[in-house]
């Protein structure tokens, strides 16, 4: 889909391409106004909204339905935790991967992603101190 060039959209789509966490618009909102102090939150949303629209950045559904974006469009999965939201990279083994692809595309679909949600490593082992 092809998007009208703005300079809030390329902004909002350099901070998000500059980060390998998986933030919320809250995030991309507060590192905008950083380089373009007048930029508001709903320019924000509605471009990455449009960055999505045009496959330009992944929207992950996180904990409480809120949402996390990412540039990384090729297809990969995420790991969601149930307790404090954050969105991680997943990477599957390759047989896995290969078979998700092949499903995907003799169903006619283009890509795919998995949303796996669990406890984070880090939230694991604060719940494994609060056992001791």
């Amino acid at each position: 889909m092809k998007t009208n060039y703005s300079a809030q959209r390329e902004l909002v789509y350099d901070v998000l391409a500059s980060t390998v966490t998986h933030p919320t618009a809250e995030w991309v909102w507060e590192r905008c106004r950083e380089s373009m102090p007048s930029i508001s939150k709903a320019t924000v949303y509605r471009n990455l909204a449009a960055l999505v629209r045009s496959g330009r950045a992944i929207e992950v559904v996180g904990t409480f339905g809120s949402s996390h974006y990412d540039a990384r469009v090729y297809p990969h999965n995420h790991m969601v935790c149930s307790v404090c939201g954050a969105v991680e990279d997943s990477f599957p083994s390759k047989e896995l991967s290969l078979a998700l692809e092949h499903e995907a595309q003799s169903r006619g679909y283009i890509g795919y992603g998995l949303t796996f949600t669990g406890v984070c490593e880090k939230c694991r082992a604060k719940q494994q101190d609060n056992l001791r």
